[in-house]
């Protein structure tokens, strides 16, 4: 008898890599038969190797592109019927809109989109409206769709993005949580500190992420260099991609803002860079959940961060960090100046902090949150009966 199959998919093969091994793992041992589908790279070869698992390499763009997408489409249409699978698990914006459209139209019974952010939220005008159309005809052809936060869920509900009877959330936010195993606090390296021009006998501020306008980073800009007018001796320390279109003038930008401004590009193992930082810092103005405050959270250092959609869920204001109101610079400042000059109370955050995410953000918990299935619905899609039918 053929075992259940099961398609995990993500646009790119990093994602897969990174956040998906314990969905992998989960759907492994609950008997399914994985192939995850992604564009070339060598996550597929890294989850092949580590895992045990098949892989399908399917090569789709993250922006939107007529001729490639419909292309991606076709290829998406033939996978589905060559693996003629029960069950399609989608995160990223891309690889969900192909998959669960391509799993509608070939009859997969159960597609699961892992809603993990709205790019619509930081567009405007025709780009917006158009954002929103590809992000309803995603949760249309879904069977379930989950997001990664309560704010994101209510987001969703807002705009009228999904159907209320197929809208759901993981428990209590995050795709995939954390391993507080592999992310632990430790004493930081000098001579990693002294190599990039770090004085560690001073507060250093740390983002991780995407060097891009989502993220917030002219906030920050403003706010660091409302810190250095006001004669404060605390550095900066920029970490992650700088391949976005706007990346080269933030960069331009950081090094004119005066004081000690450190930008390293992305890194295979955050970890020794966490361990620099007296405070992490993510000003972002749209997340779905950031996994990368959970990452901060284990190894007890305390986050800034704004009100934003996801990154709202992500931190116990007054207890594992502070909340702000987003692109508000001098409330920004007025934060990291708070925990710059009370490091014990930044040190308390801290230690709050890991001990809330180790306990409520397992990965094996928000994971089997993530592929439980709810209870019938009101409205199920007419021919399929409940989302979960071929569980």
């Amino acid at each position: 008898m053929r075992p259940r199959r099961a398609l995990v998919t993500t646009t790119i093969a990093l994602s897969a890599d990174k956040f998906h091994r314990e969905l992998v793992r989960q759907l492994q041992s609950d008997g399914y038969d994985v192939c995850v589908v992604s564009s070339p790279g060598q996550g597929l070869e890294n989850l092949r190797r580590d895992l045990g698992v098949r892989t399908r390499e399917l090569r789709m763009t993250r922006e939107i592109s007529l001729w490639a997408d419909v292309c991606a489409l076709a290829k998406w249409m033939r996978l589905c019927l060559a693996e003629r699978p029960q069950l399609i698990v989608a995160a990223t914006p891309k690889a969900s809109l192909l998959s669960m459209m391509a799993g509608r139209a070939t009859g997969v019974p159960r597609r699961l989109y892992s809603a993990v952010g709205l790019r619509l939220e930081g567009a405007r005008g025709n780009r917006r409206r158009l954002l929103a159309a590809v992000e309803r005809a995603t949760t249309s052809a879904a069977t379930e769709v989950v997001a990664n936060s309560p704010s994101l869920a209510a987001r969703y509900r807002e705009l009228r993005l999904a159907p209320e009877h197929k809208l759901r959330q993981t428990l209590p936010a995050s795709s995939h949580g954390v391993d507080c195993s592999h992310f632990q606090p430790g004493p930081p390296d000098p001579d990693l500190a002294q190599g990039l021009g770090l004085d560690l006998t001073r507060p250093i501020v740390g983002f991780v992420g995407r060097l891009t306008h989502d993220k917030g980073i002219q906030t920050l800009l403003d706010a660091m260099a409302e810190l250095a007018d006001a004669g404060s001796q605390v550095q900066l320390l920029v970490v992650g991609p700088q391949d976005e279109a706007d990346s080269d003038d933030y960069l331009e930008k950081l090094a004119t803002i005066g004081g000690c401004v450190v930008a390293v590009g992305a890194v295979e193992d955050i970890r020794p860079y966490f361990s620099l930082m007296d405070v992490h810092v993510l000003p972002t103005l749209r997340e779905g959940f950031p996994n990368v405050v959970l990452e901060a959270s284990a190894m007890e250092i305390p986050t800034v961060t704004t009100d934003a959609t996801g990154s709202v869920d992500s931190v116990l204001s007054g207890r594992t960090g502070l909340l702000v109101r987003r692109q508000e610079p001098d409330a920004l400042a007025k934060a990291l100046r708070t925990l710059i000059d009370d490091p014990e109370t930044a040190e308390q955050y801290g230690r709050e902090a890991r001990q809330w995410v180790a306990e409520a953000f397992r990965p094996d918990a928000v994971v089997r949150s993530l592929l439980t299935c709810p209870a019938p619905r009101s409205r199920p899609e007419e021919g399929l009966g409940t989302p979960c039918a071929s569980s």
